[in-house]
């Protein structure tokens, strides 16, 4: 991430204080994808930015240029990974646990926005990747 941040905002033209901004933007994003922040149930972009620790406008333009998506459509991608991940370490766990674990408590959203970004339902994603002994 950090590179694709530094060509979108090369040095060339912007201030000291801006590009510590920059910085700081970046790291508050970065440890809060790191932590897993986005698997807790905000549901607002104010709230989102409020869990990382910066102002709703600074997000909004530091994800769009990041990912060409929106806050909640971003959140969405990161919990849909993070459950990809989960649905293949723990297959027995069921897909309603799966989905509270990633921040999506009701299990009928949770394979909805499952299937939106991954072209198939957890279940069937799952015993696509299920690993093989």
């Amino acid at each position: 991430m950090r590179k694709l941040f530094r060509k979108l905002f090369p040095c060339a033209g912007f201030s000291a204080s801006q590009k510590m901004l920059f910085d700081r933007i970046e790291r508050a994003v970065e440890r809060w994808v790191w932590e897993k922040g986005f698997t807790r149930p905000l549901a607002t972009v104010a709230e989102v930015a409020a869990d990382i620790g910066i102002p709703a406008d600074q997000l909004n333009v530091f994800v769009r240029l990041h990912t060409r998506m929106t806050v909640l459509a971003w959140r969405k991608t990161l919990r849909i990974r993070e459950a990809r991940n989960l649905l293949v370490a723990f297959p027995d766990l069921p897909l309603s646990t799966i989905g509270e674990m990633v921040g999506i408590d009701d299990k009928s959203n949770f394979k909805r926005q499952f299937a939106e970004v991954v072209g198939m339902s957890p279940r069937e994603w799952r015993e696509k990747h299920r690993r093989r002994f």
